[in-house]
């Protein structure tokens, strides 16, 4: 059985040190260790040569998100089951272990990802409770009797911590190379259309944590209007996920008030106009070009 494991990186700083110490801890199963750096102008490729892994570097104007993680399954066809990670995601113990020990179990699930968690050091409440939301304590398989149960939440998935069976990715023809967001919803979409699974391995813990100032989520926000007008299948296929939203907002104002942190709800709702000026620029940005405007 060969296992690889692929990291996107770019500028990913001195700390990127720890994270691939933390994956040659929990590596004995790998066969493949694999990275794509878009040209990088920190030590980034230096670190990961250091750490043992191959490296191919590409110019940034050729980046991708769908484009590298289908670059890396094509180099990589050789493997039965790739990890895709992200460079900031920090693996708990046993993580990469329950993942694979997942989705040799389960041959029908195409892609299998696992728990985020925010690290309490250096995160903050909101992102705590977006985990939270997003992460139960449930294993999962998502499979397409399930849409009117998961709604649009039937293709969640994260490739900052996931495990893809490699033939069956190739099935689906791999990313849309043209995906600059949502790459991994997009895939686990084809799994689910196509009758395979969508697996959720919450013992399969890491630490992800993104810091987002209000301008960060505005722009982030900007990207997933985008990728809904230009995959607008995903909503007729599986619903709208304005009530996904709305259900988002109601749980975290409870949760403020129940934590005693009411004060906070003002900046909360800062946060949620953001993202929804942010959503619907994407969608008339991504109108737009679809016009040839």
């Amino acid at each position: 059985m060969k296992i690889g494991l692929f990291i996107p990186t770019y500028n990913a700083g001195e700390e990127f040190s720890q994270v691939l110490d933390l994956i040659n801890q929990q590596s004995e199963q790998l066969t493949d260790k694999y990275i794509i750096d878009s040209s990088s102008t920190d030590n980034t490729v230096a670190i990961a040569k250091d750490k043992g892994f191959n490296v191919d570097v590409i110019k940034s104007s050729e980046f991708t998100h769908g484009k590298v993680r289908t670059d890396a399954a094509k180099k990589l066809a050789h493997c039965d089951y790739l990890i895709y990670m992200t460079q900031d995601v920090y693996l708990q113990p046993n993580a990469i272990n329950e993942l694979i020990y997942f989705i040799q179990k389960h041959e029908t699930v195409g892609v299998a990802y696992g728990k985020q968690e925010v690290d309490k050091k250096t995160g903050n409440i909101f992102e705590e409770r977006a985990r939270q939301f997003n992460y139960g304590d449930q294993e999962l398989i998502k499979t397409l009797d399930q849409v009117d149960e998961y709604g649009v939440k039937i293709y969640f998935s994260s490739d900052a911590f996931a495990i893809y069976n490699c033939q069956l990715l190739a099935e689906i023809n791999f990313f849309d190379e043209s995906l600059m967001f949502g790459e991994d919803a997009y895939a686990a979409a084809h799994f689910i259309k196509k009758g395979y699974g969508v697996g959720y391995v919450p013992s399969a813990k890491v630490f992800h944590t993104h810091k987002f100032s209000l301008k960060n989520e505005y722009i982030r926000y900007i990207e997933i209007g985008k990728f809904h007008i230009q995959n607008a299948w995903l909503l007729k296929e599986f619903g709208s996920n304005e009530s996904e939203g709305i259900k988002m907002v109601l749980n975290e104002t409870g949760f403020l008030i129940k934590s005693g942190k009411i004060l906070l709800i003002p900046y909360a709702y800062l946060r949620y106009v953001a993202k929804y000026l942010g959503y619907r620029k994407g969608m008339r940005q991504a109108t737009k070009e679809l016009k040839g405007e």
